[in-house]
């Protein structure tokens, strides 16, 4: 499996160590990730409201660029996932918007067609790889409760997307169990995480927050698993400022999915990715394969602060 790899501005450089974890496990799994001179995807939100014409032009690009190496292109971005996969709905049912885009590109000796198709890691490694395949490639099962969160931008238009069902999302949690994990349900499983909102109203976006947490701490859960790098920041970081505004305690470990992936799989040099996470969880190590993981409640656990 050969894709151009869409890792997104967020995640290349604020979270080096979930690119990491999928650039980890991509040869274990036979896929083949190619670089390309990508662009930002355009963030779907802000870009688009100041400029339809600008934003769907540089999706249009980058998609073009994927598709004159003859590569579909895999994303590890919720929100570039969206971008991306609407921006090729939207050429795809108005062609006056392809012909204007492609009177720009032609400028940079790009046309876009429209044939590459846009997935992200969620959809590769479910519907692609599957569940029976993943759970093969566990040597070193984690046995950790965890609450999951998929995302706004992974399951909203559904019908555009098709990354699971937007309702009641269960993709996330039958990927987590297949590393020996414990997914919880909770309430409130398809809220916001209120990153949306935060250049505009922080304080409504960290009430937001609160409440997803105050959800997801009812449960007990030793942390949280997430395919998104703004919600990962938002959990992992906003819930210190949230603390600070609302006097809670909150103090989840927040991971992105390939992280656990890799730990799972018992790949060498996973504690990288986890010296940069500022809320620590006490994973065995890899010498320690067969003793029983404990859990630094001290440091880890929101539901026992």
């Amino acid at each position: 499996m050969k894709y151009a790899f869409f890792p997104g501005c967020t995640m290349a450089y604020r979270l080096q160590f979930a690119e990491k974890s999928i650039r980890m496990v991509a040869p274990v799994l036979d896929i083949d990730l190619v670089d390309l001179p990508f662009t930002c995807c355009p963030e779907p939100n802000a870009v688009r409201s100041l400029s339809d014409d600008t934003w769907i032009t540089f999706a249009a690009r980058n998609i073009a660029i994927a598709e004159k190496e003859g590569l579909n292109i895999l994303t590890s971005c919720a929100g570039c996932h969206e971008s991306l996969s609407l921006a090729k709905h939207e050429l795809g049912q108005k062609p006056e918007k392809k012909d204007k885009v492609n009177s720009i590109l032609k400028n940079l000796g790009l046309e876009y067609k429209g044939t590459s198709t846009i997935i992200h890691m969620h959809q590769l490694l479910f519907d692609e790889i599957g569940i029976e395949t993943l759970s093969s490639k566990v040597s070193r099962p984690i046995p950790i409760k965890v609450v999951t969160h998929s995302g706004c931008h992974l399951l909203r238009p559904e019908r555009v997307l098709h990354v699971d069902n937007a309702e009641v999302p269960v993709k996330l949690d039958l990927l987590c169990e297949a590393l020996g994990m414990e997914p919880l349900e909770y309430m409130d499983k398809t809220m916001c995480c209120g990153a949306g909102v935060r250049k505009t109203n922080s304080v409504t976006s960290y009430a937001v927050l609160r409440e997803k947490l105050t959800s997801m701490e009812m449960v007990e859960p030793d942390a949280i698993v997430v395919f998104c790098p703004t919600c990962f920041i938002t959990f992992e970081s906003g819930q210190k400022v949230a603390n600070r505004i609302f006097d809670t305690s909150f103090m989840f470990p927040v991971f992105y999915y390939t992280e656990l992936l890799a730990i799972a799989m018992d790949l060498p040099e996973t504690d990288l990715l986890l010296a940069e996470h500022r809320v620590k969880l006490d994973l065995p190590r890899r010498e320690s394969t067969r003793k029983e993981t404990k859990v630094d409640a001290g440091d880890s656990i929101a539901s026992n602060p």
